[in-house]
């Protein structure tokens, strides 16, 4: 469970002023590169906003943001396997960074920042010797208010076609849904990992005719929630959120949230790899976490962010401490394990 994520951001508040780079990092940045490239979440100048603009401001070095597919392994493991490099660093989920550190000899350099204030407050299961947690982001049940008399309570409400009623959609894709399925079935939280393949395809067959729309992309999720199309639609937050702030009758159930963190990689041999830590560090401030939460609906990974936060704006982050409390922190080394199986697995079972 990730509920107790928050319990210390009083005191890491206190320690926020030292997270801004250093003078001496920012000099050598200064003098390595005049630009970087890195693949952004791609949410309005979100990122620009928050990094970017401080960073150049900071160093002269221009910050590039692009945008991908959302797991851009592939491009990114042609990118070092060809030396083509169209991008320096990226966000990515944790499970991506993963898979990236583990296949071939490695395709992301170490972040290289053990000394770092900034990543030295990442909690444990934020951070890797090659990946620096920026953002949580929570898969939840966004549901219509218009529509849905009885506020969902659960993944297996979402499943209890007669007693709550409406179009649904489901994304197409093995992460998240396959979990949902199995706590729709009744798993307890806490014996979810390793997943039970076999169980969770009976679980989705149940409710597979009732599936009106298998969405592929968090702007469609979006779409979907804003135009009515569908009552029920698992989601990112931020995806909901952005639902929700254009005016869509819409909530988000927090029970049983999903959690992921997205962050940073640097592409391995790359030819800018101590501009890149220069800039993760320089991102890993809680001051400049809060501006990219707050414009993105995710959580920020340091906890003192929060305390940067207008109040009403932290209270729809899946970081506030109210929507901790039943929160599963996504078990990445399994999914690093076992992605290909299921992609397989799940392919099969959408067409069959």
């Amino acid at each position: 469970m990730a509920g107790n994520f928050l319990t210390n951001r009083r005191r890491l508040l206190q320690a926020g002023s030292a997270l801004i780079a250093a003078p001496a990092l920012i000099g050598q940045a200064r003098a390595q590169a005049k630009r970087i490239v890195v693949r952004d979440l791609g949410i309005g100048t979100s990122f620009a906003d928050a990094y970017a603009k401080p960073f150049q401001a900071a160093t002269g070095i221009e910050v590039v943001p692009v945008t991908a597919q959302h797991e851009p392994t592939g491009l990114i493991k042609q990118m070092v396997d060809t030396r083509t490099y169209s991008w320096d660093m990226a966000i990515v989920s944790r499970q991506a960074a993963d898979q990236l550190a583990i296949d071939g000899k490695g395709y992301v350099e170490p972040i290289g920042l053990e000394s770092s204030a900034g990543y030295k407050a990442l909690p444990d299961g934020f951070k890797a010797p090659y990946y620096a947690g920026n953002d949580v982001v929570a898969t939840a049940l966004a549901y219509r208010t218009d529509k849905v008399k009885q506020a969902p309570a659960s993944w297996a409400d979402l499943w209890n076609v007669k007693g709550f009623p409406g179009a649904r959609a489901l994304r197409r894709f093995p992460f998240d849904t396959l979990e949902q399925a199995l706590l729709a079935d009744g798993v307890d939280p806490k014996a979810l990992y390793p997943l039970d393949f076999d169980r969770a395809f009976r679980s989705l067959d149940r409710i597979r005719k009732d599936v009106q729309v298998w969405w592929t992309s968090g702007a469609q999720s979006s779409q979907l929630i804003k135009s009515g199309e569908v009552d029920f639609c698992p989601t990112w937050n931020g995806r909901a959120q952005v639902a929700i702030n254009d005016g869509a009758p819409a909530r988000i159930m927090w029970n049983q949230a999903l959690w992921q963190t997205e962050g940073w990689v640097i592409l391995k041999g790359g030819p800018n790899v101590e501009v890149c830590r220069r800039f993760i560090d320089f991102a890993l401030a809680p001051e400049r976490q809060a501006v990219f939460a707050a414009a993105t609906g995710y959580g920020p990974t340091l906890a003192a962010a929060i305390d940067h936060i207008k109040p009403e704006v932290a209270r729809t982050l899946p970081t506030y401490p109210e929507n901790t409390r039943d929160a599963i922190l996504v078990d990445v080394e399994f999914w690093a394990r076992n992605k290909d199986r299921a992609a397989d697995l799940f392919n099969k079972w959408v067409v069959g």
